[in-house]
């Protein structure tokens, strides 16, 4: 694929402007800049009013689609709209930029970073391309037409739908699945560009996929990230374990403290400590409580149960030495068959 030759076809297209309109349109759209400009710093550059820096940018650009210019700027809008229509249509504008302008565009001597800001000149000009602003549910996206950006919508109604079904995240796999149940035409490349606008949809460091509400997806403190961790790993662990591994995924580049941890995760309800100084989730049935009190508890739920018979259910509930759940069966009433019941 031959790439633009960005900087030159800039430089032309904006060859007769005045030097004021030439300087407004490149800092507007931030090309050949660290950033872009809002029309009132650049009011205040040129002490005029944000709206007549609109009327400039407007004028600038009309004059920019003037018949000579279409062999210059006509290519660039054929391959945005090629670009666009192999995700799906519709692009989230930070991604579209930095993904199009690493792929399509050459700048000699100089970063392409600096011209990623040309790629939303080119969609403001005569391509017929859709703006979607950004809104609770999405981030601003750029589409080929009003049809692609509600299709987008469905199938990110559609996902958010089947994860609150599941009530777990899922990896990326399981998205395109359900993509494809809803839309047979869909694959991997348009589901993964459709999900980088959706606000409440997000990926885990474990590359798993759910509602960005959830504490899987989004861990906020040290409770949700050991939740998550414990999650994955599926077995009770010992707090100094979980602060490593909290530390090895590399949530932030804060450091997780051993103590931290265990002072946290004792005051939340979704944990149950099962040992010393070992922790399981509440959800896999284990239980608080003395030796004694599990041992009470599983007789009333079971029935008379022989000595093997309650070690194992116990340990089910809690981490603890087989001889100490048998030192203290010793307060319950034995049978003459050798089982033991809670009274």
């Amino acid at each position: 694929m031959n790439k633009f030759d960005i900087k030159r076809i800039i430089n032309q297209l904006i060859g007769n402007l005045l030097d004021r309109s030439k300087d407004i349109v490149l800092s507007r759209f931030g090309i050949g800049k660290e950033r872009y400009e809002t029309l009132d710093a650049i009011g205040k550059r040129y002490g005029i009013t944000r709206e007549r820096v609109r009327q400039i940018e407007a004028d600038a650009l009309k004059r920019i689609t003037v018949a000579e210019n279409e062999s210059l700027y006509k290519p660039v809008i054929a391959a945005l709209a090629d670009f666009v229509k192999s995700r799906g249509g519709v692009v989230e504008e930070t991604a579209l930029k930095t993904d199009f302008a690493a792929s399509h565009f050459e700048v000699k001597a100089e970063p392409v970073k600096k011209y990623e800001g040309a790629v939303i000149l080119f969609l403001n000009l005569k391509g017929g391309f859709v703006k979607a602003k950004e809104d609770d549910n999405f981030k601003t996206r750029w589409a080929l037409d009003a049809a692609a950006v509600k299709t987008q919508e469905g199938l990110v109604g559609h996902l958010v739908d089947a994860l609150r079904k599941e009530k777990r995240p899922v990896n990326f796999d399981g998205l395109v699945s359900w993509a494809k149940s809803h839309r047979a035409d869909l694959n991997a490349d348009i589901v993964r560009a459709h999900l980088a606008s959706a606000n409440a949809l997000g990926q885990n460091n474990f590359g798993e996929w759910g509602l960005i509400a959830w504490p899987e997806i989004t861990p906020r403190g040290v409770r949700d990230k050991a939740f998550l961790i414990m999650q994955r790993v599926k077995e009770p662990l010992h707090f100094t374990k979980v602060a490593e591994e909290i530390n090895k995924a590399s949530f932030s580049d804060r450091v997780a403290l051993p103590q931290t941890v265990h002072n946290e995760l004792i005051k939340d309800e979704r944990f149950v400590l099962v040992g010393r100084g070992t922790y399981a989730l509440k959800d896999w049935g284990y239980q608080t409580g003395t030796v004694k009190d599990i041992i009470k508890e599983v007789l009333s739920e079971n029935g008379p149960l022989n000595r093997e018979q309650v070690v194992e259910a116990v340990l089910a509930k809690r981490l603890v030495k087989p001889g100490t759940i048998v030192l203290n069966l010793g307060a319950f009433k034995k049978r003459a068959d050798n089982r033991y019941v809670a009274a």
